[in-house]
């Protein structure tokens, strides 16, 4: 099964929507044979059945059974971590995995889950040992050898050792060609990190290709393709954002329409009318969008429309996403005192805004002016 670890959100034309994990761990069904009462077998089988109907608590009592009548059971083992994973208890899935690798040396779905225990530690280093030594075991089962290595390259990627990463990927692709995630992420790779790398803009519109024609109603091929479109002059880069947000699950359709916002920003000329109508369209789903009040109270301050501005541009300084060391969020600051200074004169709140900027961009030329003027504005003199 697959397991969404992270989404990202990044500056710049780039972004990796998607980082997977892939499990290749599972209970082990039954065998279909008669079975003692009290037998490790008969009381893994019941544990089986419980946790595959997510009794998970109830499958971890009759897997401890299991134990207690045969120790060296792998299934009881294997599956008993398996279980406390499914409940959060790393500690103890990490421990019963590695009491299962006991009896069943260099196993590689073990390697692989405890390959997962690590990366969700952010032990990426363990992670990526672990899910190479299980690729390297599977010589038997090339397509779970492939999702080892895939997960290698994510764990890799968090390490930020791009080259690595692309050397998995590479390896997951030669061994499964139709690897969604490995034609995702390298393609990725190659639009960000690896983008300046010889024929780098060609290999990731060829990879993102891949993956949007292996799973065309997943939106995250669609969006990057869209950016290598947009990138090349080819292709219809609209089209490509236009068909992501109509595919979009509900819980990723804000993200869809923020890229397709800030493609219509990015074009010559922008076109800040169909910008707005996705932000506004963000922002009614979710108020606090990252970025979404402070780039719509910016296109409100280009119009004049300074009510509008201050509604979302004050939003975007209280609001929990709010980031002074992002300079678009710390942008709504100086917006802010400059309205206040200018145009709807508040002494308070312009040097509130002011100051807030001049805190963290204390050598920026445009902060000096305005703060003196919002200064002169509170203490009742001509500007």
């Amino acid at each position: 099964m697959a397991l969404v670890v992270r989404q990202v959100r990044a500056c710049g034309a780039w972004f990796a929507l998607l980082l997977l994990v892939t499990l290749g761990s599972r209970a082990a069904a039954a065998d279909l044979t008669v079975l003692d009462d009290g037998s490790a077998g008969q009381l893994t089988a019941l544990g089986n059945e419980a946790l595959m109907q997510g009794r998970f608590e109830t499958a971890i009592e009759q897997y401890h059974r299991a134990l207690a009548a045969d120790k060296q059971s792998f299934e009881a083992l294997f599956n008993l971590a398996l279980a406390n994973q499914q409940l959060g208890k790393s500690d103890d899935a990490k421990h019963w995995y590695d009491e299962a690798l006991k009896v069943s040396h260099d196993h590689p779905e073990v390697l692989c889950n405890l390959g997962y225990l690590a990366f969700r530690a952010k032990d990426y280093q363990q992670a990526v040992e672990r899910f190479q030594d299980a690729a390297h075991l599977a010589i038997s089962t090339p397509l779970d050898a492939a999702d080892y290595w895939f997960n290698a390259g994510t764990a890799r990627e968090r390490l930020t050792q791009w080259d690595e990463a692309r050397q998995a990927y590479e390896e997951c692709l030669a061994l499964n060609p139709q690897h969604y995630g490995g034609h995702f992420n390298l393609g990725t790779l190659y639009l960000g990190p690896l983008r300046e790398a010889q024929g780098a803009l060609e290999k990731a519109t060829t990879h993102l290709t891949k993956a949007r024609d292996q799973s065309p109603n997943r939106p995250e091929a669609w969006l990057n393709l869209a950016l290598c479109h947009e990138q090349s002059a080819s292709g219809d880069p609209e089209a490509d954002y236009n068909q992501a947000i109509k595919i979009a699950s509900p819980a990723q359709v804000d993200e869809a329409l923020w890229q397709r916002a800030m493609f219509f920003n990015r074009l010559q000329p922008p076109r800040k009318v169909a910008m707005r109508e996705d932000l506004t369209r963000i922002l009614a789903d979710n108020p606090t969008f990252p970025e979404a009040n402070v780039m719509l109270g910016t296109y409100f301050f280009s119009i004049g429309d300074f009510d509008q501005a201050i509604t979302h541009l004050e939003k975007e300084v209280d609001g929990p996403h709010f980031d002074p060391g992002n300079p678009t969020d710390l942008e709504a600051h100086y917006l802010l005192a400059l309205i206040y200074t200018d145009h709807r004169p508040n002494p308070t709140k312009a040097l509130q805004h002011a100051t807030a900027y001049y805190q963290f961009r204390p050598d920026s030329a445009k902060i000096h002016d305005l703060r003196r003027r919002a200064l002169r504005l509170s203490a009742g003199q001509p500007q």
